[in-house]
């Protein structure tokens, strides 16, 4: 599993103590989608919503988010280069 899924999926795991991750990533999307530009670097902070079941993706200014339900929905639209885990 690749390290952004297996850092993802930790987000998950209740055992950890870890409360969000911050991620350095490359949008390799769909251009446009939720304002996100395809190729374009973004320092984003992601939590996992326990109530939704859902990873939630927000730039680190707060502009621009997108929520996925899954952490490989989230790896096929994201290439990280740096991963730190927030407490």
């Amino acid at each position: 599993m690749p390290m952004l899924e297996r850092a993802l999926n930790d987000l998950r795991n209740p055992k950890t103590k870890t409360a969000y991750l911050q991620i350095l990533a490359t949008f390799t999307g769909a251009d446009g989608s939720m304002g996100f530009t395809t190729g374009q670097r973004y320092e984003l902070i992601v939590r996992y919503i326990r109530s939704r079941g859902t990873f939630e993706a927000r730039t680190k200014d707060g502009r621009l988010y997108c929520p996925y339900q899954s952490a490989g929905a989230f790896a096929k639209n994201w290439s990280a280069s740096a991963i730190q885990k927030g407490a």
